[in-house]
Parts: structure tokens; sequence; C-alpha cells
């Protein structure tokens, strides 16, 4: 589904690995596709549940496709970064991320424990009116879930 040692960027260009990122803990990796909101509206969006998730030991890390830098290196999302620390914000520098790539208007989500197992996933259509509320009960399913175990 996902390239685990792909080329990806900070929004101040270092280079990191979604293992690096990790630090032997579950993480839920958010391919961003085409049309969504720039980096910095969506860590301000999901700063909350990025919080809970943070609390609980789990990542929540937003991958933007390499032809969307400006979402993610633009000053505000930077500055947003070092100032929020949850969620990650992240560019696919080489598109190897999500091997089939995120439709244009959607975001694709991976759960994965430390050992980069899928444990569950989602694909949501930023059209749907309830897009939000779908993402957000998934991201609550994978705080719950690992809490309780997989």
């Amino acid at each position: 589904m996902f390239e685990l040692d792909g080329a990806l960027l900070r929004p101040d260009r270092r280079p990191v690995t979604l293992r690096e990122i990790t630090e032997n803990r579950p993480i839920v990796v958010v391919g961003v596709g085409r049309g969504v909101e720039r980096g910095f509206q969506l860590i301000h969006r999901f700063h909350d549940v990025g919080a809970q998730l943070a609390a609980a030991e789990i990542h929540l890390a937003f991958v933007y496709p390499a032809e969307s830098a400006r979402h993610v290196t633009d000053p505000i999302s930077v500055a947003c970064v070092r100032f929020r620390r949850h969620p990650h914000l992240l560019l696919d520098a080489d598109d190897h991320c999500f091997a089939r790539g995120v439709p244009p208007r959607s975001l694709r989500a991976v759960f994965v424990n430390p050992e980069m197992e899928r444990l569950a996933g989602i694909d949501i259509d930023l059209r749907d009116a309830a897009w939000e509320a779908a993402f957000r009960a998934f991201l609550a399913h994978c705080g719950l879930g690992a809490a309780h175990g997989p």
C-alpha cells in the first residue's frame, strides 16, 4: 500500500522516513490528494485529534504529493508545524509513499503498528459533506484500537 523507506521531506526540507518518525510507535499515515486544503489548514483542523493520538503514543502524519510542495513548504505551514507539533506534515519527494497514489480531493489513511503492518485503512472523498466526521471516527477508532490492542 505504501513505501516504508521512501524519500519524505519535512516542511523545512529536511529528509525523514516514516520509520524515523514513528520511534517504534504506531502511526496513522494520511496520503493527501490534489485539491485538498493546505498543510497549515489540515494541521489546524486536526490538531485536537493529533494531540489525543500523541497522548496515546500514536503519530499522525499528513503526506502531500511532490507536486503539492507549496502546500507543505509555505511559511505559514512551516510555522504551524513548529508551533503545533501534532500532527506531522510531510512531502512525498519521490511520489512513492502511496504506491497507487491518492485521488484528487481525497485522503487515503492507513493505521500501522510499529512493525509497519497495516491495522486499518480508509479512503475519504472530500466531496462528501460528512468527510470530516468519517475521518475523525476513523482516527478515534485507531486510538481506541491501540489502547485495547490489535
